[in-house]
């Protein structure tokens, strides 16, 4: 009675948006995915469709009757197979010699392509996993990622200005970490949380250094084959986003649009997983910077396959912060496969920025280093809705063995700025770096009773700061049958207008050795998201270049290998 109860009261339990879908795929059209898959299981572990003829498949002489005692044989071999004595080991080593020549004054008349500012970066990094399986329905998985990278010193101590950097550290409630700049007449040689980064201090701190991390850490088992839990840190399948995913409130990084493929960061957290025929039921308990029971976040999703399309519906909730209805949808059209995503909250766990009424600090500042005098502010209210739409083309080449990849995706932030207010990035990356000159800061003497200390700014806040984006990549491996491969990346943000491309090319020379040459050209004006980030961020000084940058790479991927 349980098992046949569980279908019906495991969804109206677990999905806190109270999602229904009807069920209207056919039973045997797909195999049902594995809930002990290293990806958790959330994609299809085969369908008929690659077959022309699937019946043609089975003719009378190979079907077979077997009697009780064989199949209970077989139940019992398929077990064996599921589970091992032994512990897995492996892992993926990369090496790589990158040599950058960055460029300024792009776009201008003292653009000089004869002097750049040179670096080089060797590194070397692996990631080791184990896999434990000691019984057919309990399953072990680690990885740990390892990384050694010696930087060009030099090149960053030219960066600093003259007296050094110096940086205070403080950390909310929610544990976010933020390093506010007080270099200058405000700096405390009593505070052990200010740290002063000078030249010869960077300069002098060329040795390699060894970081380690656990990247996923957790465990598989079932009840009786019905319910599938997981515990431990592991990267969460979300969303279906190439570079941008408004539904993934979960993983503990988001997308990096240059490198959309690289590994990200999960919590740790448990989860269920209830197959329902061919769908899939998932509750998420998100404990990760919990301090009490109450603060952990409940997350549910339901995916069902209707025809060729599957639709994922869900929610999210935790205290004190904005409850999230999301929804993905994965189809195809022809060879082009198509995905989008769309995600609304009520308000927003965004910190907004906005110009103070009191300008006077902005004013009477002797540097001219403050411009802009702003407010932090957080909207509790209001519906905020993000979507974003995507297609991707895979092509092989059968008379030569390379391939074609073109993907392309558009991105509406819901949560974004219109760009009515020229300046308001760079304002708010100053004001990140420098608390203190929040329009609604008051010392503690002029505290009122009740008062309230603004919200202050992470560098969350700051990244997707426009509301419209898009992006495209065009991959050709094998170019021509050869041992060449050509990619392109671009990525703007429509709302200010700035973005860039990376062309690249790379040829390989033996199995463990290959080189690759890319550009990235970037495009915008002074202060905008892509223009120029390392300027947004200070370095370089008040009188640095602002504009558009340029930057050749030379790379050699030396040793890099599955083992």
């Amino acid at each position: 009675m349980i098992r046949k109860l569980l279908p019906v009261l495991v969804p109206l339990l677990l999905l806190p948006a109270a999602v229904f879908a009807r069920d209207s795929a056919v039973a045997g059209e797909s195999l049902p995915p594995d809930p002990f898959a290293e990806d958790g299981g959330t994609e299809e572990a085969g369908t008929e469709d690659g077959f022309e003829d699937f019946d043609s498949l089975f003719d009378e002489e190979m079907i077979e009757i077997v009697d009780e005692e064989s199949a209970s044989e077989d139940e019992g071999a398929a077990d064996d197979f599921l589970k091992s004595d032994g512990v897995e080991l492996g892992g993926k080593f990369r090496g790589s010699l990158l040599s950058r020549f960055d460029y300024d004054n792009l776009y201008t008349p003292d653009f000089d392509l004869f002097s750049p500012s040179p670096s080089l970066t060797p590194s070397v990094s692996a990631d080791l996993f184990f896999d434990a399986r000691p019984e057919s329905n309990y399953r072990v998985f680690g990885k740990l990622g390892l990384v050694t990278a010696t930087g060009n010193a030099a090149a960053v101590a030219s960066i600093i200005p003259d007296g050094g950097i110096t940086f205070e550290q403080s950390t909310d409630e929610d544990g976010n970490i933020t390093f506010q700049n007080v270099s200058g007449d405000d700096v405390d040689p009593d505070n052990p949380n200010q740290t002063t980064i000078n030249q010869d201090d960077v300069a002098a701190a060329g040795s390699t250094q060894i970081n380690i991390q656990v990247k996923e850490l957790f465990a598989d088992f079932d009840w009786d084959s019905i319910l599938f839990f997981r515990f431990g840190k592991s990267t969460i399948k979300w969303g279906v986003g190439y570079f941008w995913s408004p539904t993934d409130v979960l993983n503990l990084t988001a997308i990096d649009v240059e490198d959309p493929t690289a590994d990200r960061e999960g919590p740790i957290s448990l989860k269920l997983h209830l197959p329902v025929d061919i769908n899939n039921l998932y509750l998420y308990l998100i404990t990760e910077n919990a301090a009490e029971p109450l603060d952990i976040a409940v997350a549910s999703k339901f995916e069902f396959i209707i025809g060729d399309t599957e639709i994922g519906l869900g929610g999210y909730y935790r205290r004190n912060y904005s409850p999230r209805l999301v929804g993905t949808v994965s189809t195809s059209v022809g060879s082009v496969a198509i995905f989008g995503e769309a995600a609304a909250s009520w308000g927003s766990d965004r910190v907004f920025v906005r110009p103070s009424r009191d300008q006077s600090a902005a004013e009477e500042d002797a540097s001219d280093a403050l411009e802009t005098v702003l407010d932090t502010y957080k909207l509790d209210g209001g519906v905020f809705v993000s979507a974003t739409i995507g297609a991707s083309y895979l092509y092989s080449f059968e008379d030569d063995g390379g391939s074609l990849n073109v993907t392309g995706q558009y991105f509406f932030n819901g949560e974004g700025y219109d760009n009515s207010t020229p300046g308001l990035l760079e304002a708010a990356y100053r004001l990140q770096q420098n608390s203190a000159e929040n329009g609604l800061a008051l010392p503690a003497a002029e505290q009122p009773a009740g008062y309230e200390a603004p919200p202050a700014l992470t560098a969350g806040d700051l990244r997707n700061f426009g509301r419209h984006y898009a992006g495209l990549f065009v991959s050709w491996g094998s170019l021509l049958g050869t041992d060449f491969s050509f990619s392109v990346l671009s990525i703007a943000n429509f709302s200010d207008l700035s973005g860039f491309v990376i062309p690249n090319i790379s040829y390989k020379f033996l199995d463990h050795l290959s080189a690759s040459a890319g550009l990235r050209l970037s495009f915008g004006e002074p202060g905008d998201e892509y223009t120029n980030p390392a300027a947004l961020l200070g370095l370089g000084g008040d009188d640095g270049w602002k504009g558009p940058t340029a930057s050749f790479t030379i790379e050699f991927s030396i040793g890099g290998g599955s083992f």
